[in-house]
C-alpha cells in the first residue's frame, strides 16, 4: 500500500510540476526570427530559449506544413520594424498601452503574444 501511494504522489507532482512554458517576465535577452508577417500579426520565433512562446504551430497562410515551436505574436508590432526572415535580440517586455492599429484579418496566429523590445 505504501509503494501504491508513493508511486502515485510521484505521478500527481509530475503532473503539477512538469515541464511546461515559462511565461514569466525575466530580463533575458533572446533571439528570433521573424517567420511571417501580414496586416493581423507578425511571427516570430524564438531561437535560444525553449521556455517561452508556443509549440507547434502551424502557418496556416503557407502551403507549407511545417510545424514551428517557441514562436508568438508580437503584440506591440507598430512599435517596432521587423521584416520577414530577419534575426534579431529582444527582450520581451510588459506592455502597458497597446496603441497599435492592425487590420480586421484573422491569420490564425500563435496563441501566446508578447510585446518586445528591440536590442540594437
Amino acid at each position: 500500500m505504501k509503494k501504491e501511494l508513493l508511486i502515485f504522489l510521484f505521478i500527481v507532482s509530475q503532473f503539477f510540476f512538469g515541464c511546461e512554458k515559462n511565461d514569466a517576465l525575466d530580463e533575458s535577452i533572446l533571439q528570433g526570427e521573424v517567420i511571417r508577417v501580414t496586416c493581423a500579426s507578425t511571427v516570430v520565433q524564438i531561437k535560444n530559449a525553449e521556455k517561452y512562446g508556443e509549440d507547434g504551430w502551424m502557418n496556416e497562410m503557407s502551403a507549407s506544413v511545417q510545424k514551428y515551436d517557441n514562436v508568438f505574436k508580437v503584440e506591440n508590432i507598430c512599435k517596432v520594424n521587423l521584416e520577414m526572415g530577419k534575426t534579431f535580440k529582444f527582450k520581451i517586455i510588459s506592455l502597458t498601452q497597446n496603441d497599435c492599429i492592425q487590420c480586421l484579418l484573422y491569420d490564425a496566429p500563435p496563441k501566446v503574444s508578447y510585446a518586445i523590445e528591440v536590442i540594437p
